[in-house]
């Protein structure tokens, strides 16, 4: 073993270790998340996605102003070059949604014509929700939808989502979730954007780099996943038996459990009465009992909680959403949250770069391949 004097062992994953300041959000052990000092509950009872960006982004909520100005620059460069379509179409329709985003973000590098950084993070920010809605239908032949003139960021998103006409509180609920997913103090895709900036590298390979870590099924993947299981377990009544089954095959139950929250999820919370209601105005709450069934089984066993994407995969699929497409909407969101790391990690740089241990073999001699 090889160890570099004076350097510091930490746990695996970096559990409990303190990476770096930071002024963005914070979420805690006692299912607490703040953006910017202001609690998750309160921005979702009060605030827009727009304004809830805008905070994320700058630290203070914007002025009428501000955000009017904030709003129309999403929507004036979400407008994607062509040539970007025919990459993602090329891929053909066995692509994976989030490859196809990576690489139509991979593209922008080359193709987007802005100069300097804050309009290089305009235009991710902008566009990234409009190759999210075409992942899957572009590769597969189909026509780009494009964002609307009407409507805010989150209208704009499901529309190109899903052809189903949403009411009022539905638009609602599919904006708090955008909200939040937008930002998780320094998560795994996070944390990558932060480790790319530090390289000074430039807005496209950060949010590339983000969504590479997010094709896991341990982040991004874990919505599509869950809502997987979730149909897998059909009925509220099968749920001890689907429970059992599924521990005694040795797999997990997707969509429980977190590195932080160890009691409740807010988020996840939040979303489980936003369901419900959903449920209600429906007239079928088969799902939503699935969901608290298969919960309250998980909390009896062991004690782990929901985490966000437990609850938002299935209001996805209330509202239509194809399930591929969950992990995208994550993405879409999520890039706000990534432009205020890679920002607040160039601000204060140091190149990001550990030590390790080295425990592999020592005074090894090389032997010619023809005595191997």
């Amino acid at each position: 073993m090889i160890e570099t004097p004076g350097a510091t062992r930490v746990p695996r994953g970096l559990a409990g270790v303190s990476v770096s300041d930071t002024r963005i959000s914070k979420s805690s052990a006692d299912g607490s998340l703040v953006y910017r000092g202001y609690p998750i509950a309160e921005l979702a009872a009060k605030a827009s996605f727009e304004e809830t960006a805008y905070l994320v982004l700058y630290g203070e909520l914007p002025t009428r102003g501000e955000l009017d100005a904030f709003a129309s620059g999403i929507w004036k460069r979400s407008t994607t070059d062509p040539r970007v379509f025919d990459i993602m179409r090329s891929l053909g329709g066995d692509a994976q949604p989030i490859d196809v985003i990576r690489t139509g973000v991979s593209a922008l590098g080359s193709i987007d014509v802005e100069r300097s950084i804050e309009d290089k993070e305009t235009s991710i920010e902008s566009k990234m929700s409009v190759l999210a809605a075409n992942s899957l239908r572009v590769p597969r032949g189909e026509q780009p939808r494009l964002p609307g003139e009407t409507g805010g960021f989150a209208d704009r998103l499901l529309r190109m989502l899903t052809p189903r006409e949403a009411d009022d509180f539905e638009r609602w609920v599919f904006e708090r979730v955008l909200i939040f997913y937008m930002e998780h103090d320094m998560n795994a895709s996070s944390f990558t954007v932060r480790v790319v900036a530090s390289t000074l590298a430039d807005p496209y390979a950060a949010a590339s780099a983000g969504l590479a870590s997010l094709k896991g099924p341990l982040h991004g993947g874990a919505n599509e996943a869950a809502m997987e299981m979730l149909l897998r377990a059909k009925d509220p009544e099968n749920a001890h038996e689907f429970v059992e089954a599924t521990f005694k095959e040795g797999r997990k139950l997707m969509g429980f459990g977190h590195r932080i929250y160890k009691q409740f999820d807010p988020r996840a919370k939040l979303c489980k009465g936003y369901l419900g209601e959903m449920a209600k105005k429906r007239g079928d709450d088969r799902l939503y009992r699935l969901c608290d069934a298969i919960e309250m089984e998980m909390w009896e066993r062991k004690k782990i909680p929901p985490n966000l994407d437990y609850y938002a995969a299935p209001i996805f699929y209330l509202l239509g959403i194809e399930v591929p497409l969950y992990t995208p909407i994550f993405a879409a969101s999520r890039v706000f949250g990534w432009m205020a790391h890679y920002n607040e990690q160039v601000e204060e740089n140091k190149l990001i770069r550990p030590d390790s241990t080295y425990v592999g073999p020592l005074g090894r001699n090389y032997v010619s391949i023809e005595k191997r």
